[in-house]
């Protein structure tokens, strides 16, 4: 005789398994630093459930990393990710480190599908050789419910919404590479 509701089980929720996907980026993004540009996360470091081609992930959540980049809204664009509808999602971001002469960057989640609406607080990351600053870094957290149902897809990122000075780069991975996870909950 089987159990009438076997099946996996998240002992802290008491539900099924959270969907997620933790991702980084491989490269140092020098390019695309502006205001209203994104992290460009481009690897997956683990993911429940798995998945293949373009979109890296799996379930609920799923990362771009094939797609070219596009700061344009509603596209496909390495690092973002793709989330379903009807259900919860906690994202939290680190930038990594910013290299500047002096100056700072802001970062926060958006939902980009169309017009961008910002999530949660943002972190303002400041260069190593900001002089008030002093290499300090902060990371970004959003709850986000999206709505609609499952067969709705909703486009989310890390953007950059706000530049202080003139950044050469963000999120070295040799020396403080950008992380997110995205997770349902």
């Amino acid at each position: 005789m089987g159990f009438p509701r076997s099946g996996t089980v998240d002992t802290q929720t008491r539900s099924g398994t959270k969907d997620l996907v933790a991702a980084k980026n491989s490269a140092t993004q020098a390019a695309n630093l502006g205001a209203g540009d994104h992290l460009k996360l481009d690897t997956v470091d683990f993911s429940r459930p798995t998945g293949s081609g373009s979109a890296q992930g799996g379930g609920a959540v799923a990362l771009d990393t094939t797609t070219a980049y596009s700061n344009t809204n509603g596209a496909a664009s390495l690092g973002r990710f793709t989330l379903k509808g009807g259900k919860v999602y906690r994202l939290e971001c680190q930038a990594g480190e910013v290299l500047a002469t002096a100056g700072s960057v802001q970062i926060q989640w958006a939902d980009v599908t169309g017009t961008p609406a910002l999530l949660g607080s943002p972190a303002i990351i400041y260069s190593a050789t900001f002089a008030t600053g002093e290499g300090s870094s902060g990371g970004c957290i959003a709850f986000y419910a999206p709505g609609g149902s499952s067969a709705d897809n909703f486009l989310v990122e890390v953007r950059i919404v706000a530049v202080a000075g003139a950044p050469s780069s963000i999120g070295d991975p040799a020396k403080g590479a950008m992380y997110a996870v995205v997770e349902t909950i």
